[in-house]
């Protein structure tokens, strides 16, 4: 078979286009094949997935108003209530009580006729006093005395004490006793009235006591009687509102303490949700919305209150519905993106070394084998970032292509193959 000059010329052309071929993918075969991308502007959007349990923003408790013990129980934890429905019976020793106020009244009546017996014998001593008083400051011998009873006994013995002053001051003047004998009978006297005024005091302190403890005694018999209307009226204790029955701590037979609780009550479709998030989380503010969800339900929630904490930030969400139950857990999502625009990169660009962080820029040359890639390391300064991009604050200035991804370890200078060139440079 004989070949034509445009035969051979047509092989030895394809001859040379696949030894191009290979040339090339031998050349290349070699390389760190990478990954481009571009720079962006836009906004960052944040995310954090936590995870919170549900339980009712209001409830209504019931306490012990006396204690008692629990009688027959109508309820269940997680039953419907409705307000006023009976909710179970308290049982009271009223007898007790009533026998703790007879003996208060009995205390009480004592005190008063101890106070009635101090007060007349204070009285007494006072009048006593005032009439002595009057006859010392007259100066005359002789007064006409007016009180009878106690207090004429004791007007007796202050003219006894007067009389024997007198009688000693005259056998003094007539020299027939000593001035120490005369001043003992002077000190008799003093000493007399100094008793009287003392026992006084220490009777108006008597009495001031005496009025504190019957005053006590009236308040713990005001107490006693509310007990009993209290008894009266927390027979039955019924629901304050109409809700679900959260706890219930109410059994027959049981004796519970005044104050105790009882039983509560969750009111309302109102929902909080309590869960934690990272300390650097800076973006989940009150007012806020997020998403909760579980296998049954995905509904909204709104941020109420951040609290920071050592470990990390609390944070407190309203959610409103009639399909969630006290203690249902939940999947809680925050997203916000923000209002602010940035330059941004795939955090999966980014490296880092001891100089800082840097991109790896690609560029394009003329090589052995034609147009080829290589890289240029970009210093940049990174700023914030969300779980998908970071935002570079210096550093970038055309949006030129950058290295997202490489199956091999990279420095500056190296040559590699572009697997999506047609996204960025025309051929």
């Amino acid at each position: 078979m004989k070949l034509n000059k445009k035969t051979i010329g047509a092989l030895i052309f394809m001859f040379l286009l696949l030894l191009l071929f290979f040339s090339k993918t031998i050349y290349t075969y070699n390389m760190p094949q990478v990954t481009g991308t571009k720079p962006k502007r836009g906004g960052l959007s944040k995310l954090e997935i936590s995870s919170g349990i549900a339980s009712w923003a209001e409830t209504e408790t019931v306490y012990a108003v006396s204690g008692g013990t629990a009688g027959r129980v109508f309820v269940r934890e997680g039953d419907k209530a409705e307000k006023g429905q009976v909710l179970f019976e308290m049982g009271f020793d009223v007898e007790a009580a009533q026998r703790r106020f007879a003996e208060t009244a009995n205390n009480i009546a004592k005190l008063e006729t101890e106070i009635r017996n101090l007060r007349l014998r204070l009285n007494n001593i006072k009048e006593a006093l005032a009439e002595e008083t009057a006859v010392e400051n007259s100066g005359s011998e002789k007064t006409a005395r007016t009180l009878s009873g106690q207090a004429g006994l004791i007007t007796m013995e202050f003219d006894r004490a007067r009389l024997a002053m007198q009688n000693a001051l005259f056998s003094f003047e007539l020299g027939v006793l000593s001035r120490n004998e005369l001043v003992n009978t002077e000190n008799n006297y003093k000493a007399l009235f100094f008793k009287y005024q003392a026992e006084a005091d220490e009777l108006e302190h008597t009495l001031s006591i005496k009025f504190i403890d019957i005053e006590n005694l009236r308040l713990s018999q005001e107490t006693i009687r509310k007990i009993l209307g209290d008894y009266r009226s927390n027979a039955v204790i019924t629901a304050p509102a109409s809700g679900i029955i959260l706890g219930l701590a109410a059994e027959k037979g049981k004796y519970f303490p005044e104050n105790a609780f009882l039983v509560s009550i969750g009111i309302g479709r109102e929902f909080t949700v309590e869960c934690s998030v990272s300390l650097d989380n800076n973006f989940v503010s009150p007012g806020d919305t997020c998403e909760l969800s579980n296998a049954s339900h995905v509904l909204s929630g709104t941020v109420r209150q951040v609290k920071p904490g050592v470990q990390g930030k609390t944070v407190i969400i309203a959610v409103a519905s009639d399909e969630i139950a006290d203690g249902e857990t939940f999947t809680v999502t925050f997203e916000k993106n923000s209002a602010a625009s940035f330059i941004l990169v795939p955090n999966s660009a980014i490296n880092q070394d001891n100089d800082g962080y840097f991109l790896y820029q690609i560029k394009q040359r003329k090589g052995v084998m034609g147009e080829e890639y290589y890289l240029e390391r970009l210093n940049i300064f990174p700023g914030d970032s969300d779980h998908q991009n970071t935002a570079v604050i210096r550093g970038i200035t055309f949006y030129e292509p950058i290295v997202l991804a490489s199956n091999k370890a990279l420095s500056a200078g190296l040559t590699v193959s572009l697997k999506n060139p047609e996204d960025f440079f025309e051929n």
